[in-house]
């Protein structure tokens, strides 16, 4: 039970083995006749099987525990005034968006550059760590976005990005 715990951050699959040892340690309690220990034990048991359940089902711990609030201070003065400039240079450059069961899709006109897209993701990801951004470039010339995360993150883009309003639906990248 002790290794289990100890090494419970590992994997999921410690977080069982824990459960299960605490579930036979109750067994052994109610057997023995300490039932105050038996049931100690059981309550330990149902709570790292729920811990066990939350991690195995795709949770991430670090984003399930993780504020959906942006970190102002993660630029500096100037890097804020870069941010202030990026950010409608890239959004006004959106000329189509689909949206996705957790966050949207928005292609990006080809007169915005690259180089500028990738430095407001770099700041928008420090800013903004809950969300996860990634960066299509593909052989038909054309440059997407994909920005999202979970149901509660789509729900937050919608009121902070107006220019993500949703013109198809879609959930395969082009």
């Amino acid at each position: 039970m002790f290794v289990a715990y100890a090494l419970e951050d590992r994997s999921p699959a410690f977080v069982l083995l824990f459960a299960a040892a605490c579930g036979a340690s109750s067994a052994y309690g109610f057997l023995a006749g300490a039932w105050p220990f038996g049931i100690v034990e059981a309550v330990w048991m149902v709570v790292a099987f729920r811990r066990w359940t939350s991690r195995s089902a795709g949770n991430r711990p670090a984003a399930a525990g993780s504020p959906i609030a942006c970190d102002m201070t993660a630029l500096s003065a100037g890097e804020r005034r870069r941010y202030n400039a990026l950010r409608p240079l890239v959004l006004g450059g959106i000329e189509e968006v689909r949206e996705t069961r957790i966050g949207f899709r928005a292609r990006i006109r080809r007169s915005t550059t690259v180089a500028d897209i990738a430095e407001w993701i770099e700041m928008e990801r420090r800013c903004c760590a809950f969300l996860d951004i990634t960066l299509a470039l593909n052989r038909n010339g054309t440059t997407w976005i994909e920005i999202g995360g979970t149901a509660a993150i789509k729900e937050f883009l919608k009121r902070e990005f107006s220019a993500l309003r949703v013109v198809g639906r879609d959930q395969v990248w082009p």
